[in-house]
């Protein structure tokens, strides 16, 4: 029986610390200038705030969108009595509109908003506000209300620009 015996290779020796420093340092230069650091100031509470409250007022007219055809309430242009008007399509939406009115106002007068901001949302609410209309008296006396739907419409605690 001749059995062999395994003879012993030559092992590599272990790098020494100052080596294994030397090939993180390499490792992490690499990596850092393959991967740089982006700074990134972190945001205020009035960021917050203010992307809370633009999210608020998109997320209600996103609803008034999904709850109301806009094409349908602009197709509303009159309206016989009182009692058709109360009756309508455009009286929830109104009602919708005036809640949201009032919420985009209070957001306004807390200072939270941009004007930047205010004007972004400020469009998108009138495009909302003009697809109800506005209430007219008919001076003819012929019909009992006219429904307007091109008059300019502000952010809501604004007033309108003076010509």
């Amino acid at each position: 029986m001749s059995e062999k015996i395994p003879t012993s290779q030559p092992t590599e020796a272990l790098p020494t610390a100052e080596e294994i420093e030397r090939e993180q340092n390499e490792r992490y230069e690499w990596w850092m200038a393959n991967n740089p650091v982006v700074e990134r100031a972190p945001d205020s509470l009035e960021m917050h705030a203010e992307k809370a409250a633009e999210a608020e007022c998109e997320a209600m007219m996103d609803d008034f969108e999904r709850m109301f055809d806009l094409e349908a309430l602009r197709a509303i242009t009159q309206f016989s009595s009182k009692e058709e008007r109360r009756n309508s399509y455009r009286q929830p939406a109104l009602d919708v509109l005036s809640f949201m009115f009032k919420r985009m106002k209070d957001l306004s007068d807390q200072g939270t908003l941009t004007k930047e901001t205010r004007d972004a949302l400020g469009a998108r609410y009138e495009k909302l506000s003009q697809a109800v209309g506005n209430i007219i008296a008919d001076k003819n006396g012929e019909i009992f209300d006219i429904v307007v739907h091109d008059r300019p419409t502000p952010f809501p605690g604004d007033s309108l620009p003076r010509e």
